[in-house]
């Protein structure tokens, strides 16, 4: 195989894989279920072997990468209309911790030490037993903790307090140039937003490498 062949099948499989993974959805790409970890895993080992390999033709592999994508795909499909399957392939919560007390036997099954479950609830921000009344292994591998009342944060609801609703701010400018599509999101013209950059002291767009439009009309400036 010359260099150019090689170096165009690499450029080829680089935008299947992406493409399936793509058809696929999110969950290559985040907290993954086992199922789909042993999916991803299998994805680049095919790739790689139809790139590597030369008893491995160009289309044979693209098949192979597009039937097993396939795959794939239908299962999660069945996940989704029957518990049967979502089981076998998904596996199911584990409850490490319930009423307070860890729950060894479950933990055993699951080959989950008690250092281990101490680090996950350190993440959660609980740093003693006390404070838990339950804790969940879900089936992507994160701890969920849910806090004793008494461990809980005190909300404004529990206060009585009228809040108002937050939203998440638009970035409007990045790297010095104006985001059209968050900026018509928020509401706001591009010529309020330019004179509100020019009351903050900046000529033009050019010098600013991130705005953000908050709620309330308030900005965020980052200068370059």
């Amino acid at each position: 195989m010359n260099t150019v062949m090689y170096l165009g099948n690499g450029i080829v499989l680089f935008f299947v894989l992406y493409m399936l993974a793509r058809t696929l959805g999110k969950k290559l790409t985040s907290q993954m279920t086992l199922f789909d970890f042993i999916a991803g895993i299998t994805l680049g080992s095919m790739t790689a072997t139809t790139f590597l390999s030369p008893s491995v033709s160009l289309p044979r592999g693209i098949l192979a990468l597009a039937l097993f994508s396939g795959l794939v795909f239908l299962i999660d499909h069945l996940t989704l209309k029957s518990l049967l399957i979502r089981r076998i392939f998904n596996s199911e919560a584990s409850m490490l911790m319930k009423d307070g007390r860890i729950q060894m036997e479950e933990m055993k099954k699951v080959r989950f030490t008690v250092d281990e479950l101490i680090a996950e609830l350190r993440k959660k921000g609980v740093f003693s037993f006390s404070q838990v009344e339950a804790a969940v292994l879900e089936t992507d591998g994160t701890v969920s903790v849910l806090r004793k009342a008494d461990a809980s944060p005190v909300t404004p609801a529990q206060m009585n307090l009228v809040t108002q609703t937050i939203s998440s701010p638009y970035l409007v400018i990045t790297d010095g140039k104006v985001v059209k599509k968050q900026l018509q999101q928020s509401g706001f013209s591009e010529q309020w937003l330019q004179e509100q950059v020019k009351t903050a002291g900046y000529v033009s767009f050019k010098e600013i490498s991130a705005c953000l439009i908050h709620q309330d009309g308030s900005l965020y400036l980052s200068g370059k």
